[in-house]
């Protein structure tokens, strides 16, 4: 019975982790700090300033780890891109080896998965300028919050 927890544990967090999309860096970080029967919380949060989050984990005695959404997003896609060129040199492998009817079909998956590939590269770029151009509003929308809170102080 133990062993079919551990078992459906495992299955389920790795089903979750593939969900949110975290990079196995940032898994690396948290497996490091996490001590047995202690858990973690993965959340997707838009803060303007960390210090309220970080204060009150501080007084229940949690940590917090962060990554830029944008860092995040990367490191899937990489991760992503980084499988399908794994599945793709080894299709061609295979392509090389196979009889002349099996290389049509071959050719096509490899033609399929190249596209994909591409689509992959190309949806990652329009994420990251879209981040971008969030950050950079953000950027705006407090520096514009500081003028305002210097101007009242003035």
């Amino acid at each position: 019975m133990a062993i079919g927890a551990t078992a459906g544990m495992a299955v389920g967090s790795t089903v979750d982790l593939d969900n949110v999309r975290v990079g196995s860096d940032f898994i690396d970080d948290v497996q490091k700090v996490l001590s047995p029967n202690k858990f973690a919380l993965i959340a997707e949060v838009d803060e303007d300033w960390t210090a309220p989050v970080d204060t009150r984990m501080e007084a229940i005695g949690g940590t917090v780890f962060r990554r830029a959404l944008s860092e995040v997003s990367q490191t899937a896609d990489d991760e992503d891109i980084a499988a399908m060129k794994a599945d793709l040199a080894q299709m061609k492998a295979e392509h090389a080896k196979a009889q002349a009817d099996r290389k049509a079909k071959l050719q096509d998956k490899i033609y399929q998965l190249d596209s994909k590939i591409e689509a992959q590269l190309q949806k990652a770029k329009l994420r990251r300028l879209a981040a971008q151009r969030r950050a950079q509003e953000k950027v705006k929308i407090l520096k514009a919050k500081a003028e305002a809170v210097k101007a009242k102080a003035s």
